[in-house]
């Protein structure tokens, strides 16, 4: 028979085992145990590089994970001004068949629609369109301290915005028997308001893989996330970033007029696949992966001279290296990545900017 002492030690090793694993906390905070690869660990999907229209506030970072059961998505951003404001997902799932790609979405079908409020807008997107979730916050130190939540279920009409219900901006659980897909969902507000300052808080969502219709490893999901001025328009921001763009989207915008994909790809089991891109014309690729001391970008410059930029990203968004900033030629070029080789060992997001086209590669350092 083990001695108490020997099993005491062998279950708290087995506990710290299970937490290191895996589980977020859905509190509306990014922390940097739920980033990382694998089940159970969020990855940075893409970053807000772009203006804002709302001085200082917008959107920085989308996250996203998956576990056994559920889907896990972070949105760090600070929405709140001195009026509503909203954060809107729109996601594609594996396994449900909603509203088509490049078709206008109809809109929630309540009563009252004027096309204005966020989810009865009617934009057009270049990907599938299965379910909207919307975060509504109320004005930056008001003291509801409020969210309101709703969605709409495009796979089954009428498409009608059910609530979720109210939440804090506290970071604090919000759940609501009137959703069918049982998200749990959390909004924390960041310290200042400032959308420069803040790394860490936003809107956090877990939804269970079996209410989206299920998903296995090698699945894809497809989502695009906007901040929108609730009763007015789309601001400059959404992800993935339009390059270029200063100026709100409107009413209504027609997202799938954009070259490249104006959506990100999330694979379960590998990861985030290519963001907005132009694909065919950048032919960008990153070899070897893991990291090697030959590795490199290689990529074209299409049809004349422009600007061209590479970076180098952490798994918090943040910039870590910077490899090229300068003006090229047409034809094929390459940038050595073994500078990545002094970076701690991890996951990492490398930017490629040639004129208004981005494509992003994640590379592994071992």
């Amino acid at each position: 028979m083990k001695n108490l002492s020997t099993l005491s030690a062998i279950g708290a090793l087995a506990l710290a085992s299970f937490g290191a694993q895996a589980q977020f906390t859905v509190d509306g905070t990014l922390s940097p145990i739920e980033v990382g690869t694998g089940p159970g660990k969020y990855q940075l999907v893409g970053a807000y590089t772009g203006a804002h229209n709302q001085t200082d506030r917008g959107l920085k970072f989308l996250y996203v994970g998956t576990t056994a059961t559920a889907l896990n998505i972070m949105v760090v951003a600070s929405a709140e001004t001195a009026d509503y404001n909203s954060l809107v997902l729109y996601l594609d799932t594996p396994n449900r068949t909603g509203i088509a790609a490049n078709a206008q979405l109809p809109g929630s079908t309540n009563a009252g629609n004027n096309g204005r409020e966020s989810l009865r807008q009617r934009p057009t997107l270049d990907m599938p369109v299965d379910f909207a979730f919307r975060c509504t916050t109320s004005p930056f130190l008001d003291a509801n301290n409020a969210i309101y939540l709703s969605r709409v279920n495009y796979t089954m009409a009428p498409y009608d915005e059910v609530g979720m219900g109210a939440g804090r901006k506290d970071g604090s659980l919000t759940t609501d028997s009137n959703d069918p897909a049982l998200a749990k969902t959390a909004y924390q507000t960041s310290a200042t308001g400032s959308v420069a300052a803040n790394t860490t808080t936003g809107w956090e969502l877990e939804m269970p893989l079996a209410a989206l219709g299920g998903a296995a490893t090698g699945s894809d999901f497809k989502m695009m996330v906007a901040f929108i001025d609730d009763f007015r328009s789309f601001n400059v921001d959404v992800l993935p970033t339009i390059v270029g763009r200063t100026t709100a989207l409107g009413i209504d915008p027609d997202l799938a007029a954009i070259a490249g994909n104006q959506h990100y790809t999330y694979r379960v089991g590998t990861g985030v696949l290519a963001s907005r891109s132009a694909g065919a014309a950048l032919q960008a690729a990153a070899y070897p992966n893991p990291l090697a001391a030959t590795s490199r970008l290689a990529y074209t410059v299409p049809t004349a001279a422009q600007p061209v930029a590479v970076d180098v990203f952490n798994s918090l968004g943040q910039k870590a290296l910077s490899l090229l900033n300068t003006t090229q030629a047409a034809g094929a070029h390459a940038v050595d990545l073994s500078a990545l080789r002094r970076l701690a060992a991890g996951s990492y997001v490398v930017t490629l900017r040639v004129g208004s086209q981005l494509s992003t590669h994640r590379v592994m350092v071992e």
